[in-house]
C-alpha cells in the first residue's frame, strides 16, 4: 500500500476521532478550507466553521457519544469508512426533539483527499435505524 494511502487514512482516522471526541479545532489541520459536503442531515458544511459547527450541534444532540471505526478502506484520495454510533438522544436531532433513549447507529462515509486535507465528502448515515430507535420511523 503506497504511502501517500497511509498518510490519507491517518489524516481522516485523526479528523474523525478528534471531532467525535470534541476536539473540533482538529478540522482546522485536516480539513481543506473550500470543503464540499453532501448527505448531512439538517444541511451540508459547506466551510471549516459550518463543518465544526455541525460537530459542536451533534455533540449537545448525541450526549455520552461512543463512536467507532469498524472498517477503513483508501484507494487514490478516497479513504471510505464504515462507522458505528451509540449515543443518549439529549437534544433536538434531525429534527426530532430529545427523548433521552440511548441509540446506536451506523453509517458510511467516504472522504477525497486533495493536498493531504480533506476535500470532500459524502455521508451517508443509517437514518432509518435512528428514527426507528427515537420513535418517529415504524420497524417496517
Amino acid at each position: 500500500m503506497s504511502n501517500t494511502i497511509e498518510q490519507h487514512k491517518h489524516t481522516v482516522r485523526r479528523f474523525l476521532e478528534g471531532t467525535h471526541s470534541g476536539r473540533h479545532e482538529v478540522v482546522d489541520e485536516t480539513v481543506h478550507p473550500a470543503i464540499v459536503t453532501h448527505g448531512f442531515p439538517g444541511g451540508n458544511p459547506d466551510s471549516r466553521e459550518s463543518y465544526k459547527a455541525f460537530f459542536a450541534a451533534m455533540d449537545e444532540s448525541l450526549r455520552g457519544m461512543d463512536f467507532r471505526i469498524d472498517a477503513m478502506i483508501g484507494e487514490g484520495d478516497q479513504v471510505a469508512v464504515r462507522f458505528t454510533v451509540e449515543a443518549d438522544h439529549a437534544g433536538e436531532f434531525m429534527g426530532v426533539p430529545a427523548t433521552g433513549r440511548r441509540v446506536r447507529f451506523g453509517g458510511m462515509v467516504i472522504y477525497r483527499l486533495q493536498n493531504g486535507l480533506i476535500a470532500e465528502t459524502w455521508l451517508l448515515p443509517d437514518g432509518a435505524t435512528l428514527l426507528q430507535q427515537l420513535g418517529v420511523l415504524d420497524a417496517a
